[in-house]
């Protein structure tokens, strides 16, 4: 049978038309041969249309493959080419929800942060209480108690154990996907990877799954266009086929020009790599570092965990969330509704902002007594200038052979990441 036939073959089995002689699974070539025996199996449905889409879903190039097969069925035949919106209305559910307002079932959920906030720690605490039937940090109660499969990209079992025993919930109902003796590392943009994915899908029928992370992840690297689609299309027609949670962690972009961490919470566009990542999620999740007295930011302050992107429902109120047990190396979460108040800028942190926002702005190295001026007309005085300019050494450096030397800059070193990737 040439490839016109095997097509023809799953548009007479989805036409359930009496008299033509379907053939034999074994005579069909793949994909053809896959999306026949998913179309045989269903046997009667009154969807057809449905069950196309949803053979085809996990397949490379799926949507191209539907598209073929379509083009074979007669104007009229099976259904339309183009559904009303009553239509539309008989297949899509409406949205389910893990977590009602935070984490949708059957869709990408995203959380972000910066390295050290806490990203797998929080996922990790989800997944107890989804394990345990413990209410969501919001109160929410979990309606259905269940697995959690994590995909442990990063390769650290070690430290997901040693967090599971120091919180002491069922470890049984917890599963890790982990790279075997042939890979580095889980990738979850090849083949054979996904096909693990989907086989443990099928055979636990977790509430959750959580890749950690998504740079780990993908051999492509979050910043390929292409590469991003294919991994979150994959990941999405998984919580879709399975009417699951699914938590992508995921890092923050890195700083341009400031060394020091931004005092703004971060939202949807500072998710690092290709804007698609943020398209393709229904709901994204921060986690936000309170910056010390010093600007800096303070690791063992509260964080705010908070929804920044959804189209699914109203945002929920954001949460605070504090790290206990100062003497424990895994330390318990404790949710807050009423979130800490966010120190002011120093004055020397500020001055250290808009001088490297001057420096950025003149395109070129400037002679100090010209930023001393400037910096006197924006209400910095010249002590505050140098202390801030002192703070900031590593990104403005001196041009010139000697501090006396006339011909000396300043001048702002580009692309420093803030902090190293933990």
């Amino acid at each position: 049978m040439d490839e016109k036939d095997q097509m023809q073959a799953i548009v007479d089995r989805l036409a359930g038309r009496p008299g033509v002689h379907l053939p034999l699974i074994d005579d069909l070539d793949e994909p053809w041969r896959t999306i026949y025996s998913r179309v045989h199996k269903a046997g009667s449905f009154s969807d057809a249309d449905s069950l196309l889409c949803a053979a085809a879903a996990d397949l490379e190039d799926g949507s191209w493959l539907v598209r073929q097969i379509v083009g074979l069925i007669p104007s009229g035949d099976i259904f339309a080419a183009y559904p009303s919106l009553l239509e539309m209305d008989r297949r899509f559910p409406p949205v389910a929800w893990l977590w009602p307002s935070w984490i949708p079932r059957g869709m990408l959920t995203i959380l972000g942060a910066a390295p050290g906030a806490g990203k797998s720690l929080v996922a990790l605490d989800l997944a107890r209480r989804i394990i345990g039937g413990q209410p969501f940090p919001d109160g929410a109660p979990v309606l259905r108690p269940g697995r959690v499969l994590i995909v442990d990209a990063e390769g650290a079992p070690a430290v997901l154990l040693e967090r599971a025993r120091a919180w002491d919930f069922d470890r049984h109902r917890l599963f890790l996907m982990l790279p075997d003796g042939s890979d580095r590392l889980v990738d979850l943009s090849s083949r054979r990877h996904q096909e693990e994915l989907q086989e443990r899908c099928y055979n636990l029928q977790p509430e959750l799954i959580v890749v950690d992370s998504l740079a780990a992840a993908t051999s492509h690297g979050e910043t390929s266009l292409e590469g991003a689609r294919a991994t979150l299309g994959f990941l999405a027609s998984l919580a879709n086929q399975y009417e699951l949670g699914l938590l992508v962690i995921h890092h923050l972009r890195k700083r341009t020009g400031s060394g020091l961490p931004s005092a703004s919470r971060p939202g949807a566009d500072d998710l690092r790599g290709s804007s698609h990542l943020s398209a393709a999620a229904r709901s994204i999740l921060t986690l936000s570092l309170p910056t010390g007295p010093s600007g800096d930011p303070d690791f063992n302050g509260p964080r705010r965990l908070e929804v920044v992107k959804t189209n699914l429902c109203r945002y929920p109120p954001p949460l605070g969330l504090v790290f206990e047990g100062e003497a424990a190396c895994v330390p318990s979460l404790r949710y807050l509704a009423q979130l800490p108040e966010a120190p002011l800028p120093t004055h020397s942190r500020l001055c250290a902002d808009w001088l490297l926002r001057f420096l950025t702005a003149a395109g070129q190295p400037v002679k100090p007594r010209d930023v001393v001026e400037a910096a006197r007309q924006a209400g910095f005085p010249r002590r505050t200038l140098y202390r801030s300019r002192r703070a900031l050494a590593g990104l403005v450096v001196d041009l010139g052979n000697s501090p006396h030397d006339p011909a000396k800059r300043w001048s702002i070193i580009e692309s420093v990441e803030t902090h190293p990737q933990r």
